[in-house]
């Protein structure tokens, strides 16, 4: 893999492509490190790409056919990031990996718009345009002497607008709906320009980007970002909850003082996992780990990665008891499971309830005792206090 990665670096160095690895959940592997340049930033590995490519949120599941039929792939065309125009292609590399491509179009995009500029607008937005935009997953309009003047499919439909001239007649001043209210498209655009601007129409929060073509046309890209919410939520690599959303719940179930159980259960001696099968047999043991969980839990119960190999449970019964029997019930699914080369593994486990004047570091401390207890007592065991 190493050697691959330095053949591509070597080629890809021209500022003419760069890449990001994704694995079959389409999460990243790896990424060269011009990419920065076009998403301003290097993707981490784990992370959903969809976090630094929202263009494609919504077409993960025909992106994913590409590990099934060999010669298909996905693309993209003229994607604006960063003030650079891009193709972004995403091909199968073998059978867990997939590589996308970032295509840098730019100096040709602009050669092409340059050379149009003496044809009449109706050509230039109409007969080179058109195709490009339609193709894109983002709303993408252009305005001129601050009216909107050309939009593609996705705008339209998305604003219920027949075609063109309709769009033209209704006049829309987009640029009024920003957190900060302002007076025309151009202020827009210098407001805009090289910078991420959240943007509220409807019920949908957009990121919305701009760029010149030309002198008097100013070309905006609409992301939708709503869809992203939910994944905001969840951890990226097993799909529970994350720490950040789970403190949300626990800080409300104290305020509405709910009287329930908390445990938090920890992978015995996982280091060891890491250190001899290496982080991605260490992930997939992850994953294997959580589904043993969820199997012995209520659909009610809420689950949720802390950090690590530590992960937190809110019971939705408030019994003491009922919650110690379902973890005996996780330990001894964890225990007769033979995860894939990393054989038979155990977990400790530290479990409590609400009590009166508990804040969320009281009650999360508490448990995090029991646990510790456990630990220190010879593990795979469960520890109440």
């Amino acid at each position: 893999m190493k050697q691959i990665q330095l053949i591509l670096n070597a080629i890809l160095s021209k500022d003419i492509f760069e890449y990001i690895l994704v694995d079959r959940d389409l999460n990243v592997i790896d990424a060269s490190d011009g990419v920065e340049k076009y998403l301003g930033t290097v993707p981490k590995k784990g992370k959903e790409v969809v976090e630094y490519l929202p263009e494609l949120v919504g077409y993960e599941d025909e992106i994913k056919k590409i590990f099934v039929q060999k010669y298909c792939l996905y693309s993209l065309e003229a994607v604006m990031k960063q003030g650079y125009f891009i193709n972004v292609t995403v091909e199968y590399s073998d059978a867990n990996t997939a590589i996308i491509l970032l295509h840098n179009i730019t100096a040709i995009t602009k050669e092409r718009h340059r050379l149009l500029q003496y044809n009449n607008e109706s050509t230039l937005l109409y007969n080179t345009l058109q195709k490009v935009l339609d193709n894109q997953n983002a709303l993408i309009f252009i305005a001129v002497d601050n009216k909107i003047s050309f939009a593609n499919k996705k705008f339209l439909e998305y604003f219920e607008i027949e075609d063109i001239v309709q769009l033209k007649e209704k006049d829309l001043k987009l640029y009024e709906w920003c957190r900060i209210p302002l007076k025309s498209y151009d202020e827009l655009a210098q407001r805009v320009y090289n910078k991420e601007q959240q943007i509220k129409i409807k019920e949908d929060t957009f990121i919305i980007q701009a760029s010149d073509i030309e002198s008097v046309h100013k070309l905006f890209t609409l992301t939708k970002v709503t869809s992203l919410s939910n994944e905001a939520k969840l951890d990226t690599l097993t799909g529970i909850y994350n720490k950040r959303y789970f403190n949300d719940i626990l800080k409300n179930h104290i305020e509405e003082k709910k009287h329930f159980p908390l445990a938090i259960l920890d992978i015995d001696d996982f280091k060891k996992i890491n250190d001899t099968h290496g982080h991605l047999m260490g992930d997939r043991v992850l994953k294997e780990f959580v589904l043993l969980i969820l199997g012995q839990l209520d659909p009610t119960d809420l689950l949720a990665r802390w950090g690590g190999e530590e992960f937190l449970i809110i019971f939705s019964e408030d019994s003491l008891a009922e919650a110690s029997e379902k973890l005996a019930s996780v330990r001894q699914a964890i225990n007769t499971h033979e995860f894939q080369k990393a054989g038979y593994l155990t977990a400790s486990f530290g479990l409590t309830c609400m009590a009166e004047n508990d804040d969320i570091y009281t009650i999360v401390e508490r448990a995090d005792k029991a646990l510790y207890e456990a630990k220190i007592k010879g593990k795979n065991m469960i520890v109440t206090k």
